[in-house]
């Protein structure tokens, strides 16, 4: 894939996403009603939800204010400090992608990173599809697939609910896991993220609504010293025109920022031994653990060995809807990892889509 334009078109391309910055809405913007609720939102189609503790096993708290006074903790979307990245970047736009960008489903004790298995083809980006992994697992393993939630509505708080196209895309991800064993269900409880295992587990045919499981580890401020809702702010001061989603794509490669992120390696290990390995032998076989963006992303940086196409800070790519990082746990408990994607790819490549619709894109 090659971006063709001339020099006055990189400028005014670059002009229109910063400008776009202007615009309302944010995953990581506080909603004063949702923060103050005292106990996470959960999907009306949910049947059950079972609320794990903290990875500290500390009581879990009362409030919000646990996810430092966030409402929603995906990376911001029109908002006054950062670069969009989840909306086509365009004023005109809806804030969805297109179904041909985003949506077509491919039916197809010790922690160490461990090379993918030959079986398992990975694409141009370091991406392998959901279902690919899935069948390819070997008798003994068990997976946690951590993916993003699907495709959401504009407006974000806690109880934002999934597009219809994001219920589509949740659906037809389950139809390509459908098999006759039971699978456990994680998410943040959130909305959008009850949402979308439901819909992965009407997809796959399952006779009811699973029960889902609540883990405030995986809520979006895992990797964050600081709250969410400052990420960018922190970013915007730093000079930088993509705010958080910048802020955390450069972190994730490049390291630093230590007074506003953890060092990604040990905290992602520290995830690994103190919520999967401690959590994996009351889940099953299976485990499809539905998170953010902010959170996701970082994973499947680790997880690839940075090999994984998230650069956000040089190219406009970012974690797509339903992609994440397949963790997989052998008898012994060694881990190996593979990023995977549940739609047709793992990445958004933003500066692609607005080429593509304002001229001077070419493959």
């Amino acid at each position: 894939m090659r971006v063709q334009f001339t020099s006055f078109t990189a400028v005014a391309a670059v002009m229109a996403l910063t400008v776009l910055a202007a615009c309302g809405d944010s995953d990581l913007s506080s909603d004063p009603q949702s923060a103050d609720s005292a106990e996470p939102a959960s999907s009306s189609q949910s049947e059950t939800s079972i609320i794990e503790s903290c990875s500290s096993d500390s009581e879990i708290p009362s409030s919000w204010n646990m996810f430092g006074g966030s409402s929603a903790q995906d990376s911001p979307e029109w908002s006054s400090a950062a670069l969009s990245s989840e909306a086509i970047p365009d004023p005109s736009s809806d804030g969805h992608l297109s179904p041909e960008m985003s949506s077509s489903i491919e039916p197809t004790s010790s922690s160490a990173i461990v090379e993918a298995s030959p079986e398992i083809v990975l694409d141009k980006d370091g991406f392998a599809t959901v279902a690919d992994v899935y069948r390819g697992l070997a008798p003994g393993e068990k997976a946690v697939f951590i993916i993003r939630h699907s495709e959401r509505e504009d407006a974000v708080t806690i109880e934002t609910e999934l597009t219809a196209n994001g219920i589509k895309m949740a659906q037809n991800l389950g139809a390509a896991l459908k098999s006759d064993e039971e699978f456990s269900y994680v998410t943040s409880g959130f909305v959008r993220t009850n949402e979308t295992a439901n819909n992965i587990s009407k997809g796959r045919g399952e006779a009811s609504l699973p029960k889902l499981i609540t883990n405030y580890d995986i809520t979006g401020n895992w990797f964050l010293k600081i709250s969410a809702d400052s990420l960018a702010q922190y970013g915007t001061v730093l000079g930088m025109r993509g705010g958080s989603v910048e802020l955390m794509s450069h972190w994730a490669y490049e390291g630093g920022y230590p007074d506003a992120l953890y060092e990604l390696g040990p905290r992602a290990q520290e995830f690994m031994q103190s919520v999967i390995l401690k959590n994996l032998p009351k889940w099953k076989r299976v485990t499809i653990m539905v998170s953010h963006d902010i959170f996701v992303m970082p994973l499947a940086v680790f997880g690839s060995q940075k090999k994984v196409a998230l650069k956000y800070y040089e190219d406009y790519h970012w974690i797509n809807y339903i992609a994440g990082l397949a963790v997989i746990a052998d008898e012994q408990n060694n881990l190996r990892y593979i990023p995977v994607k549940g739609a047709e790819s793992g990445v958004i490549d933003y500066l692609a889509i607005y080429m593509a619709e304002h001229g001077g894109y070419s493959r």
